[in-house]
């Protein structure tokens, strides 16, 4: 189901933004955006698309599952012809579902959440022909989890990401956000045990540049 809809989403932005193909790309006129992202983390990239396959994956002796709630504030820093850097906050809440042990069963699986805040930077090139641009950032920052499988140890941690993604106009300053990255997330090796927790992540929202 979320395949089909994420399908039909991307192809209603596509549609929309063709009206305007050869318009200007308004957000790269503007030092500040804001945006609001939801998405999905697993440990293998068929669950992200709904087909349950194994194919890539970051880890396969733990499940750890979550949803992303992600505010996001951008400004830029450095502009140059059809490229930008832009530095970024990312204040989120997530809820996440995972087994303790390799060996649980989906009954025994557990709810927590997380919260915290990323910070890091972003590089931006902007196509000339289209309101499109593409990105890829890196970001870090401490989170609180309420719970993890038994090979990292639960509470204070930090998370790092990696993510590449597309900017698509919809209307005005207004635009869609897909990306699709990697994050891990560990404590420094301030408590034991510290394996870490990683997911293959997909997320997608709007950005308003302003």
């Amino acid at each position: 189901m979320r395949k089909k809809v994420f399908i039909i989403l991307l192809g209603l932005i596509v549609f929309v933004a063709s009206k305007s193909a050869y318009a200007q790309d308004s957000l790269f006129t503007k030092k500040n955006r804001l945006g609001f992202v939801i998405g999905t983390g697993n440990q293998y990239i068929g669950q992200l698309v709904g087909d349950g396959s194994k194919g890539f994956a970051v880890a396969t002796n733990y499940y750890y599952h979550v949803t992303f709630y992600e505010l996001e504030y951008y400004r830029t820093i450095k502009k140059k012809r059809s490229a930008e850097w832009d530095v970024l906050v990312q204040p989120q809440y997530n809820i996440n579902r995972y087994g303790m042990y390799p060996e649980s069963a989906s009954a025994d699986y557990l709810d927590g959440y997380e919260f915290g805040l990323n910070l890091g930077v972003l590089y931006r090139k902007h196509l000339s022909a289209l309101p499109l641009s593409w990105y890829i950032s890196l970001s870090s920052g401490p989170h609180y989890a309420s719970g993890t499988p038994h090979r990292q140890m639960s509470g204070f941690l930090f998370s790092n990401n990696f993510f590449a993604g597309v900017n698509l106009k919809i209307y005005k300053n207004l635009y869609a956000d897909v990306r699709f990255g990697l994050r891990h997330m560990s404590n420094a090796g301030t408590r034991l045990p510290n394996a870490g927790v990683n997911n293959v992540v997909l997320k997608e929202g709007i950005v308003v540049g302003f």
